[in-house]
C-alpha cells in the first residue's frame, strides 16, 4: 500500500490519529489508556509540542499537535514506540501494538483548526460513552483538564478560545461548553460527515490553503516515500509551475493549448522536456497540452 509522506515545519498543526492493533479494544486493557497519555506528555515536553486537543478511545486515539520545531515524524516514533514498549512489557506481549502508519493531517488556522479541536473533544459523545454535559468526567482526553488551573505548559487552550473569540478561563470553557452542547453528534449522517472533513485526505482545510501548503512544500523536506495523496498533490504543483515556464519559453499561452492541433511541433517539445525533467505522466500531460489519448503522447515523445 502507498505510504504518505510527512510534511514538516515550524509551526504545523496536525490531526493525529492511530488504531490499536493488539486487540479490539487497546486503551482500556489494564492502565492502557493512561499510559499513553504519559507517553504522549513526556514526548511533548521532549519536542516542545504544544497540544490543543486529545483523546484517547477504546480502540484508537485522536491527538491535535502544534509542533513549533518540525519534529512530528521524530515525536510521534519516539510517542508510539515508547507506549508499545511499555504496553508489551507490561502485558507480557510482543509484536505490533499499532494497526498501521498514524494519519497526520494538516490543519488550517481558523475554522478548520476550530473544528478538528472540537471534532477531537466529543468523540467520547459520538460513540456513546458519556452524554455531553458529562463530557468533562471523560478521564482520557483533553476536555475536563482544561477546566483544571493547573495544567501542564504542553497542553494549551489559548488558541482555540481565541478563535471562539472567548477568554482563556474557566469563565471561557464554560461558554465553550455551551457551544459543543449545541451539537448534534449521534446523527449518523452527521458522523460520517465529519470523519469524511477531519480524518480523510492530508489537509484540513480550504483550497487557498492547500495551495499556500503546496507551494511551501517545494523546499520543505518530505519524510517518506514517494507516494500518496500528498505527494500526487506536490507533484502536479511543481508539474503546473514546469508547464507555465514552458510556455513562456516557446511563447504561448494557456489559450494556445486548445486552439493548436494535438501533434503541433511545439506541444511535442514540451511534453519530452516535461517527460525527461520533472517524470509528469502522458494522462496528465495529455489532459493539460490537449494532445489527445495518453498513448498518443508516448507515440509522439518517441517517434519524433
Amino acid at each position: 500500500m502507498a505510504r504518505s509522506v510527512r510534511v514538516e515545519f515550524a509551526g504545523a498543526i496536525y490531526h493525529v490519529l492511530n488504531r490499536g492493533n493488539y486487540r479490539k479494544d487497546l486503551f482500556t486493557v489494564g492502565e492502557s489508556g493512561g499510559w499513553f497519555v504519559r507517553a504522549l506528555q513526556e514526548a511533548s515536553e521532549q519536542c516542545g509540542w504544544r497540544v490543543h486537543a486529545y483523546v484517547v478511545m477504546s480502540n484508537h486515539y485522536h491527538l491535535v499537535v502544534e509542533t513549533p520545531e518540525p519534529n512530528l515524524v521524530d515525536g510521534m516514533h519516539w510517542l508510539q514506540t515508547t507506549f508499545s514498549s511499555r504496553f508489551n512489557r507490561s502485558m507480557g506481549e510482543r509484536g505490533h501494538v499499532f494497526q498501521g502508519r498514524y494519519k497526520a493531517l494538516l490543519v488550517a488556522p481558523g475554522a478548520p483548526f476550530t473544528g478538528v479541536v472540537n471534532y477531537v473533544h466529543l468523540n467520547p459523545v459520538r460513540a456513546g460513552l458519556c452524554a455531553v454535559e458529562d463530557l468533562s468526567d471523560y478521564a482520557l482526553g483533553s476536555y475536563g483538564r482544561f477546566f483544571q488551573k493547573n495544567r501542564p505548559d504542553w497542553l494549551v487552550r489559548r488558541e482555540f478560545l481565541d478563535q471562539l473569540r472567548l477568554p482563556d478561563s474557566l469563565k471561557g470553557m464554560n461558554a465553550y461548553a455551551k457551544i459543543l452542547a449545541l451539537a448534534d453528534e449521534r446523527d449518523p449522517a452527521k458522523r460520517e460527515a465529519l470523519d469524511r472533513e477531519y480524518c480523510r485526505g492530508w489537509l484540513i482545510g480550504d483550497a487557498a490553503y492547500r495551495k499556500h501548503i503546496l507551494a511551501r512544500m517545494s523546499g520543505l523536506e518530505l519524510r517518506g516515500s514517494h507516494r500518496g495523496e500528498d505527494v500526487r498533490a506536490l507533484k502536479e504543483h511543481r508539474w503546473e509551475q514546469a508547464l507555465a515556464e514552458q510556455l513562456r519559453l516557446h511563447e504561448k499561452s494557456p489559450a494556445d493549448l486548445a486552439r493548436a492541433p494535438k501533434s503541433a511541433d511545439w506541444k511535442i517539445a514540451i511534453a519530452r522536456h516535461m517527460r525527461t525533467h520533472t517524470r509528469a505522466t502522458n494522462p496528465w500531460l495529455a489532459t493539460k497540452l490537449s494532445m489527445g489519448h495518453p498513448s498518443r503522447v508516448s507515440n509522439l515523445i518517441y517517434e519524433r
